[in-house]
C-alpha cells in the first residue's frame, strides 16, 4: 500500500512537471528515466509502461563512432560500436549469396512520447530520431539493407496501436505491418516467385494478456489484444520453423512473442507465423531470450556448424531486435557465419 501511494504521488509530480525546463534532450530523458522504481519500470499515462533501459538508451547521442566507448554498456570497448559487426555480418552473407534485412525495434517511448509521464516536444522527439538516421545511412553506405521502422510506426500509430501499452514488444497490428512490409519486399525477388506456396489459415482472435512491465511492476494490470493466429490447413496445427528454408528469421524475443507461448503469451500469431503465412511457406528461426546481438549470431555459427547444408538453402536473413540493443551491455562482437 505504501508503495503505491509512493508510486501515486510520484506520477502526479511528473504529470505536473515541465519537461521543457531541462537544459538539453539527454538531461530530459534522463529525467524520464530517473523516474522508474527499483523494478526498472517508468509508469505512464493512460496505462502505459515502458522500460527504464529504453529510455536510458534513448537519450545516447550516437549509435556508432569512438564515442560508443563511453556510450555503451559493453563491458569490453572494442565491442562497444555496433557498425563493424553489422557490416561484418552483412558481408559475410553477401559472399555466401545471402542478403540481409536489418531491422531495428524503435524504443516504445519514440513512437508514443505522448504516453510518457511527462511529454517530450515533438522537437525533442525529433532529435531523438537523428542518432538511428544517422546509423542508419552508415550502414546503408556501407551496403547493409536497413528496416527503419521509425516513420512506419509513427504514421500507422495514429489509427493503430502498434505496441503493447504493459509489455516491452510490438502488438498484434505492430508486428502485422512489419510481416507485411518484409513479405511485400520478399515476393518481388526471382526465388520468391519460383517457391512453392501453402495458403495458411489465418483467425483474428482476442487475446488478454499481463506485459512482461506489468509482470516486473507486479501490478496484475491486463490489456486485451486482437492478434491473427496462423495454423497448418492439413493439421490444423502451428507451423513449424523449417531448417531449409531459403528465409531465416533471426534475433531477440521479437522473433518470439505470441510465438512460442509460456511467458510469451500466445502460440501461432508472432512474426514467424505471420512472415510464414504470408510468404506462403514455413520459415526458419533462431531466436533468442535476451540480446540479440551477439547471442544471436553465436547460434546461427552453432548451427551452421553442425549443419553445413543449412546456409545452402539461405537466400536472405531477416536480423530483428530491439534497438535498446545498440547500447546494450553484451555489446558487438565480429562472429563467423560459417567454418572457413
Amino acid at each position: 500500500m505504501k508503495n503505491a501511494y509512493i508510486l501515486l504521488v510520484l506520477s502526479i509530480f511528473l504529470l505536473s512537471y515541465d519537461i521543457s525546463t531541462a537544459t538539453t534532450i539527454s538531461e530530459q530523458v534522463a529525467g524520464l528515466a530517473d523516474s522508474a522504481g527499483i523494478d526498472g519500470v517508468v509508469v505512464g499515462k493512460d496505462g502505459w509502461l515502458f522500460l527504464q533501459e529504453e529510455l536510458v538508451h534513448l537519450g545516447s547521442p550516437t549509435f556508432f563512432g569512438r564515442e560508443m566507448a563511453q556510450i555503451s554498456k559493453a563491458t569490453k570497448a572494442e565491442f562497444a560500436d555496433p557498425l563493424p559487426a553489422i557490416v561484418d555480418f552483412n558481408n559475410q552473407l553477401k559472399e555466401l549469396n545471402i542478403d540481409l534485412i536489418f531491422v531495428p525495434i524503435p524504443p516504445k517511448a519514440l513512437i508514443y512520447p505522448d504516453k510518457l509521464p511527462a511529454q517530450l516536444t515533438k522537437e525533442a522527439t525529433a532529435q531523438l530520431q537523428k542518432p538511428y538516421e544517422a546509423l542508419y545511412a552508415q550502414l546503408r553506405q556501407e551496403g547493409v539493407q536497413v528496416l527503419d521502422l521509425i516513420p512506419l510506426y509513427s504514421k500507422a500509430r495514429d489509427t493503430e496501436q502498434v505496441y503493447c501499452k504493459t509489455d516491452t514488444h510490438y502488438s498484434g497490428p505492430g508486428l502485422s505491418l512489419l510481416a507485411k512490409n518484409i513479405s511485400e519486399s520478399l515476393k518481388k525477388t526471382d526465388w520468391y516467385k519460383a517457391m512453392p506456396q501453402t495458403k495458411y489459415v489465418v483467425n483474428a482472435q482476442p487475446l488478454e494478456i499481463t506485459g512482461d512491465l506489468a509482470q516486473m511492476l507486479k501490478s496484475g494490470a491486463k490489456e486485451s489484444l486482437v492478434l491473427d493466429f496462423v495454423s497448418d490447413p492439413q493439421t490444423g496445427k502451428n507451423i513449424i520453423p523449417k531448417s531449409g528454408s531459403p528465409v531465416l528469421l533471426l534475433g531477440d524475443s521479437h522473433t518470439l512473442v505470441f510465438s512460442v507461448g509460456g511467458d510469451l503469451h500466445a502460440t501461432g500469431a508472432g512474426l514467424f507465423d505471420q512472415l510464414s503465412a504470408d510468404l506462403g511457406f514455413p520459415l526458419d528461426r533462431i531466436g533468442v531470450r535476451g540480446s540479440g546481438a551477439t547471442p544471436s549470431r553465436i547460434k546461427l555459427y552453432q548451427r551452421s556448424r553442425k549443419d553445413p547444408g543449412m546456409l545452402a538453402a539461405k537466400k536472405v536473413v531477416i536480423w530483428c531486435l530491439s534497438a535498446r540493443e545498440l547500447t546494450g551491455s553484451g555489446g558487438w562482437r565480429k562472429i563467423p557465419v560459417a567454418k572457413k
